[in-house]
């Protein structure tokens, strides 16, 4: 028993007292047990606490309604200053124990400079700056005198008003300035209402209770309401500063030439190793009317994707100019449907009509009667290439942009007439027999390309068009990638540069008879090109009449239509085995890349890929119905 007295007497009891210094507000968690090794069963805590304005320490210690092992103030107040005491008790290894732990802690107030707030809001808000002192004792704080001032050079006396919270609406005070809660429950806490720039500055609250002083400051800071979204952006589309100028068509062309080459670059990065069709032209036909209407950042958005010069004002007028030029040979039309209940700019109708020929109709109530109407546009402007560009029209949409490019050229010399099934190899190295063209005298230029790692033949069509095929030098899809990665803006532009020199030769050809309609989710695929804007609240200010409804973009589908046939090549859209050859053969049975460039817009007016000639789409009821002699077989 002795040992254990000892033991216990050795390991708890000192007198030595613990200092501990702490800021006022802060945080402070202490442990009974100050041995960190010492582990007790049923353990028993005791803590005990004498206020600092009793300086005796012998007096009589309050026991504080807590029995756990840690104590936390949280946070820390004057009143808290003084001697705490935890006594432990419990089963050691060693038998029975008893801890004891002296402290004293010391409350110290914080630098008033210390003590800034920041209270940052938005015009409008409702601004809160905090003033709850933490007072030593429970002084009754009725007595207390509390000042609030607003300024820093010149403070101006503030006088919160009261407030109470079964004040009728219509009863309300006038003051802007409030209690929180109020002095009676020892909070001096105001609110601002509907917080105003002038609101901006430093505030000061200072709170006496007899002897002590309690003061913060806080800097708030109200941060401006926006301006309308649609302030200085409902303007009409500006005119182009010099109209005859002819370097604007030239931007033009390279800007829709670059912008060709990016959309089908991520195009088929998506798309796997299957056939793929896409009209830039029309994609940036129906995007750059959407710019007639867009403003702010969504004209920014637009422009960069394709690949305009910043606050381009010439395109609508170029588009109308290469319209108008091509009008004889390729189809580029464009019509919106709208809600009536929207409204759009007299502005943005009139310039629609003036550079896209179009005039806006209406969305009516009954979602087959909308269904029918893009459809039917869409038949009419295709040639009814393209019959259904969409299934539903869901009651929720609000705007529709359609954009059709027709285009048919014919060979400058038919191929014979009698198809033949001969060998193409796919991807996967298998041998497949498909019908073909084949012409054992035709014309065009034809040359191995290194920095496309393709031959590459230019058949002429009528219409100043031409047909591009780029065959990869190897049967892989390697050797298709590699192609496709290299078939970039610049690649681009020298390919149809180089090919424009060369002279055309007799050569023996073979192709593939294709038919192909794609259906491309155009959405996603305007996202890829840094169009997410457009589902997200786009700015088109200029483009609706009222500035506070915001319409998204839900839904964009693009649909395609390509056929290569004995007469010619016929396109619509709404928006590993090593082969040689001598030079007067050309021979595109296996998979390849197709561009149909046009000379007078100077840009591709489709472009794709054909990996599986199997994979068409057609309807043999057109081609039984189809008039004959057209030149081009559906």
């Amino acid at each position: 028993m002795l040992r254990g007295i000892i033991l216990l007497l050795f390991v708890g009891f000192s007198s030595a007292v613990e200092d501990i210094s702490l800021p006022v507000g802060s945080n402070f968690t202490v442990s009974c047990i100050g041995v960190p090794d010492v582990d007790l069963l049923f353990a028993t805590y005791t803590w005990t606490f004498l206020p600092k304005d009793n300086q005796d320490i012998s007096s009589k210690y309050e026991t504080l309604d807590w029995d756990e092992p840690k104590l936390t103030l949280s946070p820390v107040e004057f009143r808290h200053a003084g001697h705490y005491t935890c006594v432990a008790k419990g089963q050691s290894i060693d038998g029975l124990i008893k801890l004891k732990r002296n402290f004293k802690l010391t409350v110290q107030d914080v630098p008033v400079q210390d003590k800034v707030l920041v209270v940052a809001v938005d015009e409008d808000d409702v601004v809160m700056i905090p003033c709850r002192p933490f007072l030593e004792t429970y002084t009754n704080t009725s007595y207390a005198n509390a000042i609030w001032s607003k300024g820093d050079s010149k403070p101006e006396g503030l006088t919160p008003a009261e407030t109470t919270s079964n004040v009728e609406d219509n009863e309300k005070v006038a003051s802007r300035i409030t209690w929180f809660a109020g002095p009676a429950d020892s909070d001096w806490t105001i609110l601002i209402d509907k917080a105003k720039p002038m609101d901006t500055d430093l505030y000061r609250c200072e709170v006496t209770v007899g002897s002590e002083k309690y003061t913060v400051i806080a800097e708030v800071v109200v941060e401006p309401a926006p301006p309308p979204r649609c302030l200085n952006h409902t303007q009409p589309w500006e005119p182009c500063p010099d109209p005859d100028s002819r370097s604007w068509r030239a931007i033009v062309s390279e800007s829709l030439t670059a912008f060709s080459a990016h959309l089908y670059s991520k195009l088929r990065t998506t798309q796997g190793t299957q056939n793929l069709l896409i009209s830039p032209i029309s994609v940036a036909s129906l995007l750059s009317h959407l710019l007639l209407g867009a403003r702010g950042e969504t004209r920014d958005e637009l422009e960069k994707a394709l690949s305009l010069p910043k606050d381009f004002s010439c395109l609508h007028m170029v588009m109308k100019m290469l319209r108008d030029e091509t009008k004889e040979k390729l189809l580029i039309a464009n019509q919106m449907f709208y809600n009536p209940k929207y409204g759009l700019r007299e502005a943005f109708v009139n310039q629609s009509l003036e550079f896209y020929d179009m005039v806006p109709g209406m969305l009516t109530n009954s979602s087959e009667e909308n269904v029918m109407m893009v459809n039917n546009w869409v038949e009419e402007k295709t040639k009814r290439k393209i019959t259904k560009l969409v299934d539903s029209v869901e009651p929720t949409v609000d705007f529709i942009l359609l954009n059709a490019v027709y285009f048919i050229g014919k060979w400058l010399k038919p191929f014979e007439e009698n198809t033949k099934q001969r060998e193409f190899m796919t991807l996967s190295g298998d041998v497949v027999y498909v019908p073909s063209l084949y012409s054992s005298k035709f014309s065009l230029a034809t040359t191995y390309m290194s920095n496309l790692k393709a031959q590459v033949a230019k058949f002429p069509l009528t219409g100043d068009s031409s047909l591009y095929i780029l065959v990869p030098n190897t049967v892989s899809e390697k050797a298709l990638t590699t192609l496709e990665d290299n078939l970039n803006e610049n690649n681009l532009r020298a390919m149809v540069r180089e090919m424009t020199g060369f002279r055309q030769e007799m050569c023996e050809v073979t192709l593939p008879k294709t038919k192909l309609s794609i259906s491309t989710d155009l959405g996603s695929l305007l996202k890829r090109i840094g169009l997410s804007g457009l589902f997200n609240s786009p700015n088109l200010c200029a483009l609706f009449a009222d500035e506070e409804e915001l319409v998204d973009l839900t839904d964009s589908r693009h649909q395609a239509y390509f056929s290569l046939t004995e007469q010619g090549v016929e396109a619509a859209a709404a928006s590993s085995i090593s082969l040689s050859r001598s030079f007067n053969t050309f021979s595109a049975m296996q998979p390849f890349v197709f561009i149909i460039w046009n000379d007078q817009t100077a840009c591709p007016l489709f472009m794709g890929r054909l990996t599986d000639p199997r994979e068409v789409v057609g309807e043999k009821k057109r081609e039984k119905n189809r008039e004959k002699g057209r030149g081009v077989l559906d």
